[in-house]
């Protein structure tokens, strides 16, 4: 069954075919496409192609720039700072040096002690000095004269030196004492800037913080045979608290790892305790 009349003639009439088969019973058949149809698909196609190979293109581009950027960024740059190295010495006792630290900016001496605790270097140098550099001028007592100047001179070494204490002043509950090193070798040689100082016992044991910095210009001194430059040790006179007073001094010329231990008598109180750059001459800094 079909659900149609039978074409030979099912009906039991005998009336024949159905006239409206042909209607109900259309034959197969597909739709062609529209002429052009298949090109203009190929060219869309096209199309997208190089619209996928345009955009990645560009993002290929974007990130070789974005990389290269980065690289640059990225890249290790070379520092400005310059070290100079200390001049070659060996060390005159057998007590191990004191650890080397940066420079500190230090209080400026003034009546009033001031407070807290300080740390500073334990060895010497030139350190940098707040503000210009000024030019020292030789002071009574012996300093740089005449055609030898630091630039053809070498660094005073700690074997070239002998240290001491000098004189020294007061005013206004402070103590100035004067600490000189001079030059006992037959060569001329350069002192630049700050000494590293400590106070120590009678035992070689350190007494407190070595003493602190107190920024002011400096400028090389040359020390002929027999000449000395001098700096000022700043305390103040038994206020506050006080250490026990120092039996020897543990000095590191500017510049070197190489120590002097000499007999000097310095009580840190009120945690005041600073020292000056070289100068030339024997009365401080500056010059008395």
């Amino acid at each position: 069954m079909t659900g149609f009349p039978d074409r030979d003639g099912g009906d039991p009439g005998g009336g024949g075919a159905d006239p409206q088969e042909p209607l109900l019973r259309q034959p197969p058949g597909y739709l062609d496409a529209p002429p052009g149809a298949f090109a203009q698909i190929r060219r869309r196609a096209a199309r997208r192609r190089r619209a996928r190979a345009a955009v990645g293109g560009l993002a290929a581009a974007v990130v070789l720039t974005g990389s290269v950027y980065l690289a640059g960024a990225l890249a290790p740059h070379g520092s400005d700072h310059a070290v100079s190295p200390p001049a070659s010495d060996s060390p005159t006792t057998t007590a191990p040096p004191l650890p080397t630290a940066t420079r500190q900016t230090t209080r400026e001496p003034s009546a009033t002690p001031a407070t807290g605790r300080r740390t500073s270097d334990a060895r010497g140098g030139a350190g940098t000095a707040t503000g210009r550099t000024a030019t020292s001028t030789p002071a009574k007592g012996g300093g740089a004269t005449g055609s030898a100047s630091p630039a053809t001179t070498p660094m005073c070494a700690t074997s070239q030196l002998t240290a001491s204490l000098g004189g020294g002043d007061a005013g206004a509950g402070s103590l100035f004492r004067y600490l000189l090193l001079t030059n006992h070798s037959s060569t001329t040689c350069h002192l630049t800037g700050y000494p590293g100082l400590s106070m120590l016992d009678a035992k070689g044991g350190r007494i407190g913080a070595p003493a602190d910095r107190q920024p002011m210009d400096y400028a090389p001194v040359v020390l002929r045979p027999g000449e000395s430059a001098s700096d000022t040790i700043h305390t103040v006179n038994q206020q506050g608290s006080c250490l026990p007073a120092s039996t020897k001094l543990r000095i590191y010329p500017p510049g070197n790892t190489a120590w002097l231990d000499f007999a000097g008598r310095v009580t840190d109180c009120d945690d005041l305790f600073t020292v000056t750059p070289f100068v030339a001459g024997r009365t401080g800094n500056p010059p008395s």
